[in-house]
């Protein structure tokens, strides 16, 4: 038999492998993974001093994000990091429970106000609603305990789509001490 047919031949079934190898890979391209959802890091807290009812340096304190940009405003700090927000507040506000002192605060804003198992041994409710803006649907989860002559909440913000992939970021917010 000739080499050079045979050399030829090799080459052009060589050369056929390769091609239908990239259009076999091109169909389908694997999807991009999803960013790695936010942490919290250990050791950062937003502590929120309670009245002497609670007892001498009885105290809230909340985990909170040390790596996201935050801003201060008497008891309201807010901790953003891209389109995530997570915010801890203490609203002065008569309340007889966790649930009606939320209650108060939704308003007529809408969404769902329910009951939330007590978080570090005081009562705790939860507010859920969607709100939307520049054409992106938001989803926000608060929860707020009950704190004697005033509301204590935490609130966590993501766009809708986004929402439940980096809850973990209000999950480790609740691991409240206090």
């Amino acid at each position: 038999m000739n080499k050079k047919l045979v050399g030829s031949a090799v080459i052009g079934v060589a050369v056929l492998a390769i091609v239908v190898a990239q259009f076999w890979r091109g169909e389908e391209a694997p999807a991009a993974a999803p960013p790695p959802a936010p942490v919290i890091a250990q050791g950062a807290l937003e502590v929120y001093r309670l009245a002497d009812a609670d007892g001498p340096g009885s105290a809230i304190e909340i985990p909170v994000p040390s790596s996201w940009a935050v801003t201060r405003d008497q008891e309201h700090a807010s901790f953003r990091h891209g389109d995530l927000l997570l915010e801890t507040d203490r609203v002065p506000i008569t309340q007889e429970d966790a649930l009606s002192g939320l209650q108060a605060v939704a308003g007529r804003q809408g969404g769902t106000v329910v009951e939330h198992a007590p978080i570090a041994e005081r009562d705790a409710a939860e507010w859920d609603f969607t709100y939307e803006r520049d054409g992106v649907t938001r989803r926000v989860t608060v929860v707020g305990l009950g704190a004697g002559d005033a509301l204590v909440t935490i609130r966590f913000e993501a766009p809708a789509a986004e929402f439940e992939r980096d809850r973990s970021v209000l999950d480790e917010a609740l691991k409240i001490k206090g």
